[in-house]
């Protein structure tokens, strides 16, 4: 809880909190009585040690501080909390029978932000003290104010560097793409008669191959701003889960250039669910094709579909890189990346399209995951009525 939202939780139960520091018992109780009617919670110290040890452990709104006191004077009693960050900002009125102008301007040197002179009137003190409770209420306000600008600065400049990072890594993934388009389409242009055709099927593969790549990038950017904008909305329709899984499940092992093992293991009551099954393919296929990018060649990736009559658990469990626990709470944020993914290439486009499809079945998704042991992420969806 932010110091504004502590001090106006404070005004809501009574209109402020005091603290009325004076050695003279009749002066406390008379002051204290008095504020006490106006609505306002008040706590008194008959020293300044006291107080000291009063403010240390409950910090008042305001402090309503006597001068002449034995052992501690009011102005050493508010120099030691204008030094202390935590007690700087509290705002004292100096209350004395010193009424001489060196003893005012003392006050005001030392940190006092009033001075009401003995004897006082409670309509003169009642008025002081709302103006210094509303003007502190305005001072937090405003450092709230400057420190959400300062954030919201932080997280535009953050959003611009990614962008950048984005639009650079998009670049550089279409230029692959293309340049390999291209060179086997000059290959094939000047070399068409003196290849053999396994030659010339094998380029076309690879242009193929390049095309298929440049249209998943351009799917998952287009999928990105449909659930964005709320275009894509989530159609449920009939699926045969256990069938979707295992065809699902041979395309993501064709379509990468890993040696990874994907073992499917399907349990449940159910398999007859309703999903969107454009949004499910791109939840799947983002966390498997990330579970294989992220683990070393050879290694088993554990698929576990667990299908029940009102949802569906989907875990993927990899034993790759594993992610940082300070990166964690940031993985579904669009263009992120792990500090942890060196060379290995990426938009951070993939998770965040992921949660986007999950939010839209109104689903979850758990992390599990550490550094060098790998990640398990866990997909709860329930089912739903068909749309059909």
């Amino acid at each position: 809880m932010s110091e504004l939202d502590q001090f106006q939780s404070q005004q809501n139960i009574s209109k402020g909190s005091l603290l009325i520091v004076d050695d003279t018992p009749n002066n406390l109780r008379l002051l204290s009585s008095m504020l006490a009617q106006q609505g306002y919670e008040v706590r008194s110290a008959i020293s300044g040690a006291n107080a000291l040890m009063t403010i240390a452990i409950a910090p008042p709104d305001l402090i309503l501080l006597d001068i002449n006191m034995p052992e501690m004077d009011g102005y050493e009693v508010c120099k030691r909390l204008k030094a202390d960050p935590t007690t700087c900002e509290i705002p004292v009125i100096f209350l004395s029978a010193l009424d001489d102008l060196s003893d005012k301007v003392m006050a005001f040197q030392v940190g006092g932000v009033d001075y009401v002179s003995k004897p006082f009137h409670l309509e003169e003190v009642v008025v002081r003290v709302e103006s210094q409770l509303a003007l502190r209420r305005m001072r937090l306000q405003l450092q709230q104010a400057k420190a959400e600008a300062l954030s919201a600065l932080q997280q535009e400049r953050e959003l611009n560097r990614l962008k950048s990072e984005f639009v650079s890594m998009v670049s550089h993934d279409f230029r692959t793409p293309l340049t390999s388009i291209q060179g086997f389409a000059e290959l094939l242009r000047e070399n068409l008669d003196s290849l053999t055709p396994e030659q010339r099927d094998r380029y076309f593969q690879k242009i193929n191959a390049a095309v298929e790549n440049l249209l998943d990038l351009l799917d998952e950017v287009l999928l990105l701003g449909g659930l964005d904008s709320g275009k894509m909305q989530c159609r449920p329709t009939p699926i045969a889960l256990e069938g979707f899984c295992r065809d699902l499940v041979e395309s993501v092992s064709l379509g990468t250039n890993y040696s990874h093992h994907i073992e499917l293991n399907y349990s449940g009551n159910s398999n007859l669910v309703t999903l969107d099954a454009t949004l499910l393919r791109q939840i799947l296929t983002n966390l498997l094709t990330n579970a294989i990018k992220y683990s070393p060649d050879c290694h088993r990736v554990r698929f576990d579909v667990h299908c029940e009559t009102q949802q569906v658990t989907f875990r993927i469990q990899d034993a790759g890189i594993g992610i940082p626990a300070d990166n964690q709470s940031r993985l579904f944020e669009t263009f992120y990346r792990c500090s942890n993914v060196g060379k290995i290439k990426g938009t951070g486009l993939g998770l965040a399209v992921t949660k986007r499809c999950i939010d839209a079945h109104q689903g979850t998704i758990a992390v599990e995951s550490a550094v060098g042991i790998g990640t398990t992420m866990i997909v709860t969806l329930p089912l739903l009525p068909s749309c059909a």
